[in-house]
């Protein structure tokens, strides 16, 4: 008999060491799955996976990233998809639909995938995902006269907002740049995720940019002061740009990015990709 149910946590090893298992690929340990399910942003005994299991055998899990989120209409709860894998003998059944209305299901909670396989979007779009963002807006290093950039942003106490200093203290210990820049206009904070998606280069994507405007005035001149190497670009997603706004690219994403209908205004909200930097 095929259970499809959230997961207990009593269940978070077995959940970790099966994604361990299946996602062969992936760039860190088992000490990196712990730390995904271990549900930092919503307590101990709050969701963070969806299980399938036939006959009590774990055959298939949906990782979830829950989180508070201060947003422009006040705090709300979002779930980030992470990590789906059903074993090859479920497949074709309808689980996976199945496991996506389970997780949709909460009209409290916006459901977001960022960065889906291309084989799962007509999945999450029959879920009524609806596309959030389909490129990024890129700049490359220059020699542009560069701004003071300040490491620990909460070193500078009160001028930091009360949400700033909340979302840098929230992902405090994983893998991101938080960073604040001195511009002539103020301070523009931000949190930057760098990975090396590509040979070529490294990829410093900003997860979160608390004054848009004031980036689009400089983002050139931020680049080319946040910008470590020479062989890095700087990444904004499309929603999160101002207008006016200058990139030196525009790069579409290999598979776009998804979210629930209706219970945010994306552009305004507060997204990141939690799962990326465990």
């Amino acid at each position: 008999m095929v259970e499809i149910a959230y997961a207990v946590p009593s269940e978070r090893e077995e959940v970790a060491q099966f994604m361990n298992a299946v996602f062969v690929k992936a760039k860190w340990d088992i000490g990196g799955w712990r730390r995904l399910v271990a549900g930092r942003w919503c307590g101990p005994e709050g969701r963070y996976a969806i299980t399938v299991r036939d006959n009590g055998r774990l055959m298939g899990v949906l990782g979830l990233v829950y989180a508070e989120r201060i947003t422009a209409e006040g705090v709300r709860t979002t779930a980030d998809m992470t990590s789906w894998y059903v074993l090859k003998d479920l497949r074709g059944q309808g689980v996976g639909g199945k496991m996506m209305a389970l997780a949709t299901s909460d009209p409290e909670v916006t459901v977001t995938n960022f960065s889906s396989a291309k084989a799962a979007v007509s999945v999450l779009e029959r879920a009524g995902l609806e596309v959030l963002d389909s490129e990024r807006l890129v700049w490359l290093p220059s020699e542009l006269p560069k701004f003071r950039v300040h490491e620990d942003p909460l070193a500078l106490g009160d001028r930091l907002t009360a949400k700033d200093r909340r979302i840098i203290g929230d992902h405090q210990g994983l893998r991101l740049r938080h960073l604040a820049v001195e511009t002539p206009d103020g301070l523009c904070v931000m949190v930057v995720y760098p990975q090396k998606k590509h040979d070529e280069y490294v990829t410093h994507e900003i997860m979160y940019l608390a004054d848009q405007p004031l980036f689009a005035r400089h983002a050139r001149q931020i680049a080319a002061s946040v910008l470590p190497e020479r062989e890095a670009i700087l990444s904004l997603d499309r929603r999160f740009a101002a207008e006016g706004i200058e990139p030196d690219d525009v790069r579409a994403f290999a598979t776009p990015r998804f979210c629930q209908k209706g219970l945010l205004h994306p552009p305004r909200s507060t997204c990141f990709i939690p799962n990326a930097c465990c």
